[in-house]
């Protein structure tokens, strides 16, 4: 290589001192990083890169690394070069007019495209290749980006830059040595997937000056000892971030009682079975009963999928925050509880984990550091949004799981940290039409990238399965009875069925009531029997705000000093639930009810919980009488599974009553206003989950399940006639909703895997869905529904604090707050007054409103909005969603 190459500067200083990086060594710096990365996953990584080339690993090694290097050898341009004023003459021939603002990522693309096929690479294996690590900063150039920048001079250089770029070139395959070029005609979108985010994480260790050094022209002069140098460094900064040798927590088979401890249900005995005679990577859906063990039987499957596949670790994806902390703590005491002799790091994954005790625990800021082996932390490098899903082990929202197919900055890296791995979908009933499509298609990705993927459910419309197993190329499965397992894996589907757990089974009395308050409080007086532990479910906010405020005044109950109840006269108490607290408070709300209506609960005196959809799923409460608002058989089902959850050895009541408001006799109240059920649920399914219940006295859980989802879902539903016009309207607009639905989450991703729909670089990139400035339509959206942002309560005198940057724990304490506002209305105004932009240079806080209130908790812009320490956000004279 010329001397001159050696005096091409990758990075300076940004202390101004003058130090610089020489380009050449940053090269060889990401690829020591993508190579000690590989190093440490299973096995089954360097295979699945390896095939990217179609070689095996010993051949492919030599070429990856050195395409990975090239990320940068773009900065090898005038138009680079000239940014830095100070940098050292290399000699290079240079036009007097240099355009400066230039993409090197770009310039990268287009010359090692050009160098792969003067080497015999093919066409499309060069150019996809190229682009795959072109692309490192985020988002690839379109066609007409990347004729700009080749044709213009003033930035690419002539000839002269041409040579010097093929120059580093050599040098770096100098320090390789491939042998013959590969022949693969062209890369896959997974295989693409793969390259990219493998140079992304690659040179992001790499860039890191607190582990990579400057180097100087000297230290050109020897690129190989340069390099194993820089390998020695790069298993220094994995073993800093906590990046260590990817081993299966189990190296050989145990039986479900060697892991757990205690027997397994007949489910977790079926499903440890039959996973034994599971090969390769395979989609899992799980439909059983709630409480019968899935969130077992799942980590069972990871355990067994993980060592027989060397899949590299685990996530575990949930429908909202409150699901996830919860699963977060299981899956906590799981891993601790397997022995394993290294430390593993555990992410959780919400825009709420900083609240999280348990999770900010296990935070430190080098997982190196001295510690006896086996203990679960969370690094420090993982919690960047970006990077989190690298982590080995996570657990999160469906959210930040579907964020890698749709066309968000990055994307690539994410599916990177899901590739090769355990994904757990759990709840997955719980989504639309938009959501769930966009699920499908992950799993589908995912299945591409060598993932293993359990789908959890106790109550899934048949359409959902049959749609899954289309998405996935798959044969429809056979209808076996419920509880089932089915198995999708290399294109079929087998299903097994097993018994439940005998001693779970309920029968559970079905009672109707009229939806209005003073109806829903006297079936309550009428069958809350003394020391009975009660939940009334509302599916609005404001209707549970309102029922809480129909009770008399009382004393406070309250824990951490924050006031989560009242005690009545009479001594019962009465708590209120809902997403619409400041976010310490819900916390706190939400511990001290699992703390009282929880498995180990303290369950004397009376107590009342009035709550939302918060409490419907994968919260362990237990509830000795239940009163529901009406709402599709598949969430009430949910719902009366928070019925006498745990065996107890006396109930005050005689047997569990499900008491269904709206489930009135001789025709369904009015779905719109004022109850406004209907612009929550869809008004079909209201109507045919009436009908089905309406003359039913009780429900067989879980024998009939399966019957009753089926014929909500399946249109199986007699519909008397004085309803068939209403119902007929409904579906037209339900079917309709759907169908649209489904378009946008066609139109939203990336791409299939297994087609070129992927490779579009002209495919505009979105904002992520968290940036409250943007308009909706930049946004890459994981679901439909209102606009939300998120606002600061502040009261007058603490309007200060947008007028100075807060330090960390300012911004901490701040963040505490936060509501999560969707009143169409309230965001208008909010976004009309932005972000102050003091705010905008804090992580925590550059993503929040500030909303002033009045000593009444009055909003300062808008008196019918107020916040109440008991009742949470209200929007007063409204009716409310």
């Amino acid at each position: 290589m010329d001397n001159s190459m050696h005096l091409l500067w990758a990075k300076t200083a940004p202390d101004h001192s003058g130090q610089w990086h020489p380009l050449v060594l940053h090269l060889l710096d990401a690829a020591a990083c993508a190579e000690a990365i590989l190093d440490r996953e299973p096995e089954t990584a360097k295979q699945h890169m390896a095939a990217c080339l179609g070689l095996p690993w010993d051949e492919a090694r030599p070429w990856l690394l050195a395409v990975i290097a090239c990320h940068d050898i773009g900065k090898a341009c005038p138009g680079f070069q000239a940014k830095w004023t100070e940098a050292p003459p290399h000699g290079i021939a240079t036009r007097r007019s240099i355009n400066t603002r230039i993409n090197h990522g770009y310039v990268s693309q287009i010359a090692l495209e050009s160098i792969l096929l003067d080497l015999g690479w093919p066409y499309d294996l060069a150019e996809l290749a190229a682009a795959s690590v072109g692309c490192h900063h985020g988002q690839r150039a379109s066609y007409s980006e990347l004729q700009t920048v080749e044709f213009d001079r003033f930035a690419m250089g002539e000839d002269a830059w041409t040579e010097a770029r093929k120059q580093i070139f050599q040098a770096i395959l100098s320090v390789f040595n491939p042998v013959s070029p590969p022949s693969k005609e062209t890369l896959s979108g997974p295989e693409f997937m793969l390259i990219s985010g493998l140079t992304s994480f690659a040179d992001w260790i790499g860039s890191n000056t607190e582990w990579f050094d400057y180097g100087t022209p000297l230290d050109c002069a020897d690129l190989a000892a340069w390099y194993e140098k820089s390998k020695a460094k790069a298993d220094s900064a994995l073993d800093a971030i906590g990046w260590r040798l990817r081993t299966p927590l189990s190296a050989g088979f145990r039986t479900f009682p060697e892991v757990f401890g205690f027997p397994p249900r007949p489910l977790q005995e079926a499903v440890s079975v039959a996973v034994q005679d599971i090969s390769g990577p395979s989609v899992l859906l799980l439909e059983a009963p709630m409480g019968e063990g899935k969130t077992e039987a799942a980590f069972y499957i990871h355990l067994e999928q993980q060592r027989k596949n060397k899949h590299r670790g685990l996530y575990i994806a949930l429908p909202t925050k409150a699901t996830g902390n919860a699963m977060f703590k299981r899956t906590m005491d799981f891993l601790r509880k397997q022995g394993c002799e290294r430390p593993l790091d555990l992410q959780l994954l919400h825009g709420a984990s900083i609240l999280n005790e348990d999770f900010t625990n296990l935070k430190i800021s080098d997982i190196s550091d001295p510690h006896p082996g086996g203990e679960v932390r969370a690094g420090e490098w993982f919690t960047n949004k970006k990077r989190a899903l690298l982590s080995e082990y996570g657990v999160g929202t469906v959210d930040q799981a579907l964020l890698p197919i749709l066309p968000v900055r990055h994307n690539f890296v994410r599916l990177w940290g899901l590739a090769n791995r355990v994904v757990v979908f759990d709840e997955i009933h719980a989504y639309d039409s938009y959501t769930g499509t966009l699920l499908i298609h992950l799993v589908r990705w995912l299945l591409s990238l060598g993932s293993s993927i359990v789908l959890l459910s106790a109550t899934l419309p048949p359409s959902i399965r049959r749609k899954l197993a289309s998405g996935i190329g798959a044969q429809p499965p056979e209808g076996a009875p419920y509880p089932r397992l089915t198995v999708f894996s290399q294109g079929e589907a087998q299903q097994i069925s097993f018994s439940t757990d005998p001693k779970r089974r309920q029968t559970i009395k079905v009672k109707g009531v009229q939806p209005d308050l003073s109806s829903v409080n006297q079936a309550l007086a009428e069958n809350l029997p003394a020391e009975g532990m009660g939940l009334v479910l509302m599916n609005t906010v404001g209707r549970a705000q309102e029922f809480f405020l129909s009770f008399p005044e009382g004393e406070p109950v309250k824990t951490q000093e924050a006031l989560v109840g009242k005690r009545l006269q009479d001594g019962t108490e009465v708590y209120l639930f809902h997403a619409r607290y400041p976010a310490v408070l819900r916390q706190k709300r939400e511990d001290f009810l699992l703390k009282v209506f929880g498995k180990d609960g303290d369950r004397s005196g009376r107590k009342i919980l009035i709550a939302t959809q918060v409490v419907e799923q994968s919260l362990d409460l237990d509830f000795d009488y239940m009163i529901t608002d009406l709402a599709p058989i598949d969430l009430l089902l949910q719902r009366a599974g928070r019925l006498w959850r745990h065996k107890r050895k006396s109930r005050p009541a005689d047997a569990p009553i499900l008491t269904i408001a709206g489930l009135t006799p001789g025709a369904p109240p009015d779905f719109k206003k004022p109850l406004w059920w209907s612009s929550v649920y869809g008004e079909d399914l209201l109507l045919k989950t009436w009908t089905l219940l309406a003359s039913k006295k009780q429900i067989i859980l879980p024998d009939e399940i399966d019957s009753l989802v089926t014929a909500v879902y399946e249109d199986h539903v007699q519909i008397p006639s004085h309803l068939a016009e209403r119902l007929d309207q409904a579906v037209i607009e339900g079917e309709g909703e759907a169908f649209a639905k489904t378009g946008q989450a066609n139109m939203a991703i990336i791409g299939l895997p297994d087609d070129d729909s992927w490779n579009d670089p002209s495919r505009f990139v979105l904002y992520d869905e968290d940036d409250p400035l943007v308009h909706r339509s930049l946004a890459a959206r994981t679901r439909l529904g209102e606009e939300s942002v998120s606002a600061i309560p502040l009261t007058a005198l603490e309007k200060e604090h947008v007028l100075s940057t807060p330090s960390f724990s300012q911004a901490k304490e701040l963040f505490f707050k936060t509501l999560s506002i969707t009143r169409k209305s309230v965001v208008k105004q909010l976004k009309q007054c932005g972000v102050p932009d003091p705010w905008k240079k804090s992580p925590l806080l550059r993503n929040c409103f500030p909303m002033v209130l009045d000593e009444k908790g009055l909003w300062e812009h808008d008196a019918q909005v107020r916040l109440d320490e008991a009742l949470g956000l209200l929007y007063q004279e409204k009716e409310d969603l």
